[in-house]
């Protein structure tokens, strides 16, 4: 029918959305859960780009992605930055009278790469791939060699400068990025890059401890960041940086309602509003799509029986429906922001029409 709309809601004008997915617990879920939130979305008509920044390489297996080496991964993103950044400085350093400082191999053939030449398509219509395999675990040593050679570079946001430089963000409704089980260098970049972190967290008392430090860790980290960054910034006159999530939300995941019931109260108590009140039951269904590597959304529901099959649908389909209240509700609120904005830009244009010469 000409008179609806069947996209969903999507401002125009604003860029795509970023979602990391991090905990360093392993095993909570969050490869599965990210995935899961990755086809949900793409059935609901977003257009979707995953980026695996794991070097185990789980969510490139589960969409099916090819990756020979580092350089079809987000490394050679990560790599342009630093080239960047190096080339700038040593434009500086000839101003001076100084010797510029080497462009290696690798750099000199990053600079030559764009986003577009390491995202791959899948299988799903609607959701694209930047991979991952071992080799990406390379970036964890390389980038403080590349730190320690250029203090100045801003390493965090080096994924988002160039995500942002290539358009990516006009092409895609919402990005989903999946970190590895650790606070390293790929994961800061990730969470940097991140407008939504979803945090999941199993309903055990290890689990909620680790989940508890982890949070930690990642305050105490992002506010270390922001110090130096903000210390050389009042020297030199210039607006002091931080570090702000539009939204934060853990998830319960793996759930056992008949174990777990008074941990998982203990720990809503405790989080509050962090947590979503949503918990993601685990079923024989979710089960089964981690054993065959695939999504539960790909499962022939004639492999299980009827009650099955509708248990573990539901859990994820109320998962992306707490999701996608958030996602809309963050949407929204920059939609009125930039609304705002133009009409004080207007507003500013009047009264200078107004006042006169």
């Amino acid at each position: 029918s000409k008179s609806k709309d069947y996209t969903p809601y999507r401002p125009k004008g604003l860029p795509a959305k970023l979602v990391s997915v991090a905990n360093f617990k392993g095993g909570v879920g969050k490869t599965s859960t990210a995935a899961h939130l990755a086809m949900s979305a793409a059935l609901d008509g977003y257009k979707v780009l995953v980026i695996d920044l794991d070097s185990q390489g789980s969510m490139t297996s589960i969409f099916g992605g090819q990756v020979e080496d580092e350089w079809q991964t987000a490394f050679p993103l990560l790599a342009r930055h630093y080239g960047e950044h190096l080339r700038a400085d040593n434009q500086r350093r000839l101003d001076r009278g100084d010797a510029p400082q080497p462009l290696d191999e690798t750099l000199s053939a990053a600079l030559e790469m764009t986003t577009s030449d390491v995202i791959q398509s899948t299988h799903w219509p609607n959701i694209d791939l930047i991979g991952a395999q071992l080799n990406l675990y390379w970036a964890e040593f390389q980038i403080p060699v590349w730190r320690m050679a250029a203090r100045s570079w801003k390493l965090w946001d080096a994924l988002t400068d160039r995500l942002e430089a290539d358009g990516v963000l006009d092409d895609y409704d919402v990005v989903f990025i999946d970190t590895p089980p650790a606070l390293g260098y790929l994961t800061i970049n990730g969470l940097a890059a991140s407008d939504i972190l979803l945090v999941p967290v199993g309903a055990s008392f290890l689990e909620f401890d680790s989940t508890g430090r982890f949070f930690d860790m990642l305050h105490s980290t992002f506010a270390s960041i922001e110090d130096g960054e903000n210390l050389a910034a009042r020297a030199l006159g210039r607006p002091e940086m931080g570090f702000e999530w539009d939204a934060v939300r853990a998830v319960i995941t793996r759930y056992d309602s008949a174990q777990q019931g008074e941990l998982a109260g203990v720990m809503q108590a405790y989080m509050g509003p962090v947590l979503s009140p949503h918990k993601q039951d685990y079923t024989a269904l979710i089960g089964q799509a981690g054993e065959q590597v695939s999504g539960i959304y790909e499962a022939d529901y004639r492999d299980f029986n009827r009650e099955t099959y509708a248990r573990g649908r539901e859990t994820f389909d109320a998962t992306y429906a707490a999701f996608k209240r958030l996602l809309l509700g963050v949407w929204r609120r920059a939609e009125l922001e930039r609304a705002a904005e133009m009409a004080d830009e207007i507003s500013g244009e009047m009264q200078q029409q107004r006042t006169p010469a």
